[in-house]
């Protein structure tokens, strides 16, 4: 029961108690006049009107105390889910990853034929699923998994600017953006790819293209696992 409830309880039963003893002691007394009539009746309402009120708040604390029980049950059902899922979680494998082309600043490209990109400034890599060293992304599990590359290029005048991502040898897909007129240009983009264990994931610089390189990851190439399967 709460300190307020409780409280109001105990006084209304204090007014019951001394509100009887007045009536009481009227009722011993033989009446007077017709005043001390009137004083017992008004009494007596007020008494039936105590009586009323404390009924009235013992239904409200009884409604609370069930609306009490169900929060509580509630509670408890949702730390039981929170645990399960928490179990579960820690339980299955984590991969996570993000790299940038790195320093010095230059323009990559172009170069005669398509070549690997390497991403060797790597800001997370959760699982060492990434190779910094080949730019290539292993999936260490069966799974479906987000990747996701961007391109920039800043001050060149005669080259576009692409990436072309690959699955094992399967040529996915192709971005590229006009970059000839001199101006800052930015690439971006991602797709969800079901792989199995030890399927590789990496991108190339088309032949005759360039990309900008540095360490403020405008260059880059990301990726992590959605869910097993």
């Amino acid at each position: 029961m709460r300190p307020f409830l409780r409280a109001t309880v105990i006084s209304l039963l204090l007014l019951m108690f001394f509100f009887q003893d007045s009536v009481g002691e009227k009722q011993a007394e033989k009446p007077e006049s017709l005043q001390s009539l009137f004083i017992q009746r008004d009494i007596s309402a007020e008494l039936k009107f105590l009586r009323d009120l404390i009924t009235q708040q013992g239904m409200m604390l009884v409604e609370q105390q069930k609306v009490n029980t169900a929060q509580a049950s509630e509670l408890s059902a949702l730390k039981n889910e929170m645990d399960h899922l928490k179990k579960e979680n820690a339980g299955r494998t984590k991969v996570a990853f993000s790299a940038g082309i790195g320093p010095p600043l230059r323009i990559l490209g172009p170069f005669n034929s398509e070549t690997n990109l390497i991403y060797k400034k790597v800001l997370t890599n959760i699982g060492g699923a990434y190779n910094s060293y080949t730019g290539v992304f292993t999936a260490p599990v069966r799974g479906v998994y987000y990747i996701r590359f961007t391109g920039s290029e800043y001050g060149n005048t005669s080259n576009n600017i692409g990436v072309n991502l690959y699955k094992n040898e399967q040529y996915l897909l192709h971005l590229g953006e006009n970059g000839s007129d001199g101006l800052a240009k930015h690439i971006s983009s991602g797709v969800t790819l079901e792989l199995e264990a030890g399927d590789v994931v990496y991108t190339r610089l088309p032949a005759h293209y360039v990309l900008w390189g540095g360490s403020d990851f405008r260059t880059t190439f990301s990726g992590f696992l959605i869910f097993p399967m």
